[in-house]
């Protein structure tokens, strides 16, 4: 070989070597992708309810999640799942240089709840019930109205307790007090179901509707008269020393007459003194009925054979002299005016 041949040669190898260094350093090898987070929020339920998967990829170019979720989701995104069972969900991130894989649970607790809602009572607590949480398939039997939830003057509208129903508008199962019924798979609300009052109907303390304004006006709309006779036979008031007021006559007047009455009589066991001191259902707040109320009493609840009144005289709390008060026959309707120190039968009513 000729000498310049050789520095040829040796030329051409030197330039081959250069381009083959100098390719190998612009070849990059790709990264597989990255899985910047992966959760499930809640990460316990009850079955029925349901759990939010949320995830972020970096450099993928598909993104599936296993059990049903998807195959073909973006790179940030969430999804909904309601697992009836613990289940762990599979978040597979490929591209060109391979995948990888991030797995989050959602727990499916076997324990339910029972809540009870008292669907807009404005007095009294909601029942707690001391078995919850229950296993699916448990017996539950369903509480009374054990906190006396009320609904007294909603808009105007006083509302007595009938029972719960599994939806607020009480579209859905109603269940009584006392019944049972099979848990389910999910958490259970029972929601206080209410009917507006009406005549005849049992008032929150327990005794009988016998009046309705139609609205509220001085704190009450509504007279519920005591489920029974407090007395069979009490005087009226003192029947000697003066008392001052206790001449309402009208509807609304009795519980001045009653209030009147005490402030001129501190002798115990009067027809007045028996009802301002008489507790019934929680409330205290009774009182002797004026000569109309005694009357409404009579129409509203007697006549209609409520309440167990019998055919005897009751006594009201409106006078007419210094010495003479309204009482009323409760055999045919008629009303007196008699003595005080006469002997009549009480009942006692409240306002609310």
């Amino acid at each position: 070989m000729k000498r310049h041949d050789y520095f040829k040669f040796l030329l051409i190898i030197l330039i081959l070597i250069l381009m083959t260094g100098c390719g190998a350093s612009t070849i990059t090898t790709p990264s597989k992708p990255v899985i910047n987070s992966f959760t499930a929020s809640p990460l316990t339920i009850t079955a029925g309810e349901s759990s939010t998967l949320a995830w972020n990829v970096s450099d993928a170019t598909s993104v599936s999640i296993d059990q049903g979720v998807g195959s073909s989701l973006a790179l940030s995104s969430s999804a909904s799942v309601s697992p009836t069972a613990t289940t762990t969900y599979t978040l597979t991130a490929t591209n060109t240089a391979g995948s990888v894989t991030a797995t989050t649970t959602v727990t499916v607790s076997s324990l339910l709840t029972i809540t009870y809602n008292g669907n807009g009572s404005t007095g009294g607590t909601v029942p707690v019930d001391p078995s919850s949480p229950y296993e699916s398939g448990a017996t539950v039997i369903v509480l009374d109205n054990t906190g006396d939830l009320t609904r007294i003057n909603d808009g105007g509208t006083s509302y007595y307790f009938t029972g719960w129903n599994t939806k607020a508008n009480g579209s859905g199962a109603d269940q009584a007090e006392g019944s049972t019924f099979t848990m389910g798979v999910s958490n259970v609300t029972l929601y206080a179901q209410w009917i507006p009052y009406v005549l005849r109907d049992t008032g929150p303390a327990g005794g009988y509707i016998f009046y309705d304004k139609g609205y509220y006006s001085d704190g009450w709309r509504y007279l519920e008269a005591a489920p029974s006779d407090q007395s069979t036979g009490a005087k009226w008031g003192c029947g000697g020393p003066l008392i001052s007021g206790a001449d309402g006559t009208a509807v609304g007047t009795g519980e001045q007459n009653t209030i009147d009455i005490e402030a001129g009589c501190i002798t115990p066991g009067t027809a007045a003194d028996i009802c301002a001191n008489f507790s019934l259902g929680g409330y205290s707040d009774w009182f002797l009925p004026s000569k109309d109320e005694l009357n409404l009493m009579y129409e509203n609840l007697k006549v209609h054979e409520v309440g167990g009144f019998v055919d005897d005289s009751y006594w009201s709390s409106s006078k007419l002299t210094s010495i003479t008060a309204w009482g009323q026959y409760f055999s045919n309707g008629v009303q007196f005016n008699t003595y005080e120190n006469n002997t009549y039968r009480v009942r006692a009513v409240r306002a609310f």
